[in-house]
């Protein structure tokens, strides 16, 4: 056999191997884990149907044997295999003996009612999201006599001894004394939004919150840190439902994205004494004190304090701002720190700002931007996936916009932008944006059509450059100057609506990579736009058109008239 088969072969068989069970008993299915040492595993029955993910096979409260016999062989149960009761949603409770030593990932995943679980004493490994998105759990306990786990004072969860780490929490857990870390996905259990809202205190004993350890907990609504609180991690909190937070002077140490999609956040407080952090003057923020970063706003945060330079990544992330009023002494709005604002209408840019990143408003609500003088670089994407703007203004000083590619990508409702008379670098009709120096567009809009050819004379563009119209959906109608000579990659790409380009030019211009090309639906790619697309050119030169590269896959080509 050809070695090449022979490696793909494995490939595909070997996971289907592993995943097939061995044997049934009393309708529980195992694996063999070792023939000398006689040890099995509990699995799920590889040749019934999956339905929603998972094999339906378990239900109610399920009993484990210490030992089962097969083939005329004693067997001892060792472990509860990789999803092995996996999306069963009329388990309730699975009792399990103390030969077992390991619980695998995603072990328990998805069993959304079941209700109880003990771990038994002989149990010194769990994998990871091997109890994700158990949304009825409401006793979890750990046998008295485990070595390596506990779950003190009936806490209902899983601590981790010898290094006091909580690693699984559920909708009941209360953290005890004595607790000083909590791991990541701890609470992944709780990441239904069916569950009713709870509140978490944290003992002073907690000292580190690990990445991911609340995430996508969203009916967690409030939170209680104490004094010795010294880190929190990243997306420690992603998605969660706090509405009120108050971090402690202990703290040394938070993640830019710690609170990152915390939607419903209104009240941030950073206490006096906490020589890292501070809320200035009140104003519902994260802010690092000795760079003057925002790490963390919220609702409340209306007006950016003074001495603030930096807006962080992720900053406002999901957050319910209606209106906000940044500072002077800004200078960075770093990647996404809008992003998914929705009740966000307006946004003025301070002139003082030198370094603007991409995509900082995408998905928001913003409609109308000012970029107020004194900005000079405004790059590739800065406003990417904007679903609402509608009108911007950019000022004098602006040197460079969307050295890269377009500024206003997917943006499919703006219907103009205006650029300071007296720019000495580009100029605008409202509907096109012109390097003065290199005639050529660097970004383009319209709701219905763009005039690309009105324009003084001495500055009608030559080129289109790469992306300028990208995914403005709602534009149908484009008018091309007889300048341009060539339109650069991508130029009108995802511009799904587009039905006529008028385009004067004598000469066909030099077609760039993609330019007209349709993004796919569904993984599917659908007729290029050249099949539906009408192309008017001047009379002399529907010939030429016809036969150039590119143009040629036009299947109407007309005369202007």
């Amino acid at each position: 056999m050809d070695k090449n088969i022979f490696v793909f072969l494995l490939a595909v068989l070997l996971p289907c191997m592993a995943l097939a069970h061995d044997f049934e008993v009393d309708g529980i299915y195992y694996n063999i884990i070792s023939d000398e040492e006689k040890t099995v595993e509990v699995t799920f029955p590889s040749d019934k149907k999956i339905i929603d993910d998972g094999y339906k096979c378990y239900k109610d409260v399920v009993f484990i044997p210490e030992k089962v016999n097969y083939a005329g062989k004693e067997y001892t149960v060792t472990a509860i295999g990789e999803s092995a009761f996996e999306c069963n949603d009329e388990l309730l409770s699975v009792v399990m003996p103390n030969t077992i030593r390991s619980i695998n990932k995603f072990a328990f995943n998805g069993c959304i009612n079941l209700k109880s679980l003990t771990i038994p004493s002989g149990v010194n490994e769990i994998g990871d999201f091997a109890f994700m998105g158990l949304r009825s759990l409401e006793h979890l306990a750990v046998d008295c006599h485990n070595k390596t786990f506990d779950s003190r004072g009936d806490c209902n969860a899983i601590i981790r001894t010898r290094t006091n780490t909580l690693l699984v929490g559920c909708k009941a857990t209360v953290i005890p004394d004595g607790v000083e870390v909590i791991a990541g996905n701890a609470f992944i259990s709780c990441h239904d939004s069916s569950i009713e809202p709870f509140e978490l205190n944290f003992p002073p004993s907690v000292e580190i919150i690990e990445p991911f350890a609340f995430n996508c907990c969203y009916p967690l609504s409030a939170v209680t840190f104490s004094e010795g609180l010294r880190r929190i991690g990243r997306w420690a909190f992603i998605g969660t439902s706090i509405e009120c937070l108050e971090i402690p002077a202990s703290v040394t140490e938070i993640d830019e994205q710690a609170f990152i999609s915390c939607d419903s956040l209104k009240v941030i407080k950073v206490k006096k004494g906490n020589k890292v952090y501070d809320s200035r003057k009140g104003c519902n923020a994260i802010i690092e004190s000795a760079t003057g970063c925002l790490l963390k706003g919220c609702e409340g945060t209306t007006i950016v304090p003074e001495g603030v330079k930096v807006i962080s990544s992720c900053a406002f992330y999901g957050s319910k701002i209606k209106k906000i009023k940044l500072p002077s002494s800004l200078e960075t709005i770093e990647r996404s720190a809008f992003v998914c604002c929705k009740e966000l209408k307006k946004l003025v840019i301070p002139g003082s700002v030198r370094k603007i990143h991409y995509e900082i408003l995408m998905d928001s609500g913003v409609e109308e931007v000012i970029v107020e003088n004194g900005v000079e670089n405004i790059p590739q994407s800065a406003f990417y996936g904007c679903p609402k703007l509608r009108y911007v203004s950019l000022p004098e000083s602006l040197k460079e916009f969307g050295r890269y590619g377009a500024v206003f990508v997917d943006c499919p409702e703006l219907v103009r932008v205006d650029v300071d008379k007296d720019n000495k670098y580009y100029y605008g009709n409202g509907q096109v944006i012109v390097d003065k120096k290199t005639k050529t567009i660097v970004d383009g809009w319209g709701t219905e059509i763009c005039n690309a050819a009105d324009f003084p004379k001495e500055l009608l563009p030559t080129k289109i450059g790469n992306n300028a119209f990208r995914k403005h959906s709602l534009l149908r109608y484009v008018i091309l100057p007889a300048t341009i000579e060539k339109i650069g990659d991508g130029a009108f790409s995802g511009c799904k609506n587009l039905r006529q380009v008028n385009c004067y030019a004598t000469v066909p211009p030099v077609l760039g990579k993609d330019a007209f090309k349709l993004d796919a639906i569904n993984g599917e790619e659908p007729a290029p736009l050249q099949e539906t697309l009408t192309l008017l050119v001047p009379e002399a030169s529907v010939e030429a058109y016809r036969n150039a590269p590119g143009w040629k896959e036009f299947k109407k080509i007309i005369t202007i008239r």
